[in-house]
């Protein structure tokens, strides 16, 4: 005879249930636990992600709405440049033109690329999510 559930017996012993009854209830209760297991699963949060997984994931879709920035445009070599000389900080913070700034979730996505790069791992993600707030609009 095999052993049975503490709940079985209890039932058994009252006479409210004949054994097959009982054994029926037993494995409804274990297929209801596993379909319950199988539903819940898609239910955890895609949090499980790590921040860098979450920010690739991001920015393909910042670069689909918003697109890639233009490269910065060629510009024709100066006649001081062809010079037997080296350039000075100046020179070259001069004729680097600067890009802009990225706004909106292209920002909140380089903070969390730096708080990654730092090793802040929550400062991360919760740039991530203001990302991911700002590109779903909310």
């Amino acid at each position: 005879m095999t052993a049975q559930p503490a709940f079985v017996r209890t039932i058994l012993a009252h006479g409210a249930v004949t054994r097959t009854s009982a054994a029926r209830t037993a494995g409804a209760c274990v297929v209801a636990a596993g379909l319950l297991a199988v539903v819940a699963v898609p239910l955890v949060p895609a949090h499980a992600e790590t921040c860098l997984e979450q920010i690739v994931a991001l920015q393909k879709r910042v670069d689909a709405v918003q697109g890639k920035p233009a490269a910065p445009r060629p510009e024709p070599q100066s006649v001081g440049a062809q010079l037997d000389q080296q350039p000075t900080p100046g020179s070259v913070a001069a004729a680097s033109g600067s890009l802009p700034q990225p706004v909106g979730p292209a920002a909140a996505l380089n903070a969390a690329e730096n708080f990654q790069a730092a090793g802040n791992e929550a400062a991360c993600l919760k740039a991530v999510g203001e990302a991911r707030d700002m590109l779903e609009g909310r």
